[in-house]
């Protein structure tokens, strides 16, 4: 009974509407906080352990965590704590909205965020907007200078669907998917919508959701920043309307992020792309399509605000 009951609570669902008097959410204050020590604090760790190793930056030591290939190099720790670093930063968001959950909610909302992540009744078109870059994807490649079709080959569908470096499935479950949306959608988008419209709770999580990568920006020319800061707040108002529109499920979302962040998989099917800028297409429209999400959760919120 109370499972039917909490998914017809999910079914519908709507923020609450913003009240007048606004207070200090130190929760919410804390998860922030949180999830930047737990990143930006495992960053200054590798940064340490890269310097140790004679290497570049610490972002070089990331990549080849992240892909457990170390080239041989020698490190003070071992290479599967390497690992384990690389996806400690990687799930900070998570790791922090599951401790605030379990901090202001308990066993009551570690239930209801098992709820968002295992709604899947949410209608069709939920699912192909979050397969969406996969199709943005296949246009950019067919649109890409010196694509080559005969470099595919079925090998490379196994290596883009299940390696630890171009995976979708390591993209999905063991990156920033639901690394960071346990936390992101999870936590903070339904706390700001207790006492924002969702315009202002997008901005909210679109800002520090950017500004939590800036260790991974250092030493990336001004235009790539700017890109990146732009669809962290396009993808934020998008990933607010999936949310809401879909009765408040994450599925949609975590579909979405995983495949935004699979143009290796693409380069490991079609190695005739590596080295070129074939993903510009499908970023200038996620950018387009990040502004047209912000102006449709703008006019709801007006909407909200009128009704």
């Amino acid at each position: 009974m109370q499972q039917v009951e909490d998914e017809q609570k999910l079914t519908t669902y709507q923020p609450e509407t913003a009240t007048a008097e606004r207070r200090i959410d130190w929760p919410l204050i804390s998860f922030f906080i949180l999830a930047y020590a737990i990143a930006w604090g495992t960053f200054g760790v590798v940064g340490l352990i890269a310097r140790q190793a004679g290497l570049e930056n610490a972002q070089t030591l990331m990549a080849m965590g992240e892909a457990y290939q170390f080239d041989r190099i020698s490190l003070s720790v071992p290479y599967w704590l390497m690992y384990l670093l690389t996806r400690l930063a990687d799930f900070s968001f998570s790791i922090a909205g599951v401790i605030m959950i379990m901090v202001t909610a308990g066993r009551a909302g570690l239930r209801e965020l098992w709820g968002r992540l295992t709604r899947f009744r949410i209608g069709w078109k939920w699912y192909l907007i979050g397969l969406l870059p996969v199709f943005l994807y296949i246009l950019a490649t067919a649109l890409a200078d010196g694509f080559s079709p005969a470099d595919f080959s079925m090998s490379a569908i196994s290596t883009a669907l299940f390696s630890l470096q171009a995976g979708f499935f390591v993209s999905l479950f063991l990156r920033g998917a639901l690394g960071e949306e346990l936390g992101l959608r999870g936590f903070a988008l339904p706390r700001l919508q207790e006492n924002n419209s969702p315009f202002r709770a997008s901005l909210i999580i679109g800002f520090f959701w950017g500004a939590w990568h800036l260790p991974v920006l250092i030493g990336r020319d001004v235009r790539s920043i700017v890109a990146f800061g732009l669809l962290s707040f396009g993808l934020s108002f998008l990933f607010t309307l999936m949310f809401n529109g879909s009765g408040g499920s994450l599925i949609p979302v975590l579909l979405f992020h995983a495949t935004q962040n699979w143009e290796e998989g693409f380069e490991t099917v079609f190695p005739s792309l590596v080295g070129t800028d074939w993903e510009l297409p499908s970023t200038l429209a996620l950018l387009l399509i990040g502004i047209l999400a912000g102006v449709l959760v703008w006019r709801n919120s007006r909407s909200e605000a009128a009704g």
